[in-house]
């Protein structure tokens, strides 16, 4: 779901949502965003402000370079990573001219040490705070079903344990 407004605010907060998105929409190796990726595509500077602060379950990260650092370890070795999104939620900028949102997306990603190389589904959601830029970003998915699931033996363990916890 998406609010709806005609102020110029709250198309410019559309707009940088839009940018977000599509700087993840097929993220792999042969596409890093982490660096001046040519014309057409977006690079992490046009999205991020330079005093970013990201968070997901396994990381908090502040500050562009330091993301830079983290986005070129953690895709670099993604076979392919494709983000499908499921909807959206834009604020309304507050009196401070800052937006925020939250964006539902299912990430499919193949690693060669995961899962066999097999396509990996994880659903997730990122809540974003922007002015010009996004300054924070936090990224909140079940990191058993991302990471742990799919490594041998801890895997196994995993979803003994999910199942034991499902009765």
């Amino acid at each position: 779901m998406t609010t709806t407004s005609t102020s110029a605010d709250s198309e410019s907060s559309k707009a940088i949502v839009m940018r977000f998105k599509a700087l993840y929409e097929n993220l792999d190796a042969t596409r890093a965003a982490c660096a001046e990726t040519g014309p057409d595509k977006l690079s992490l500077a046009q999205v991020y402000s330079d005093n970013i602060e990201f968070r997901d379950p396994l990381h908090s990260i502040h500050g562009l370079p330091s993301l830079q650092r983290y986005m070129n370890n953690m895709y670099g070795n993604v076979i392919s990573c494709e983000f499908i999104y499921l909807g959206d939620w834009v604020a309304e900028r507050g009196a401070d001219g800052k937006g925020s949102a939250c964006v539902k997306w299912d990430m499919i990603f193949r690693h060669p040490k995961l899962a066999g190389g097999n396509p990996v589904s994880v659903r997730g959601m990122s809540h974003i705070r922007f002015s010009d830029r996004i300054d924070y970003h936090e990224d909140i998915f079940d990191v058993g079903a991302m990471l742990y699931e799919h490594v041998p033996l801890v895997g196994r363990v995993v979803l003994w344990l999910k199942s034991r916890l499902r009765l």
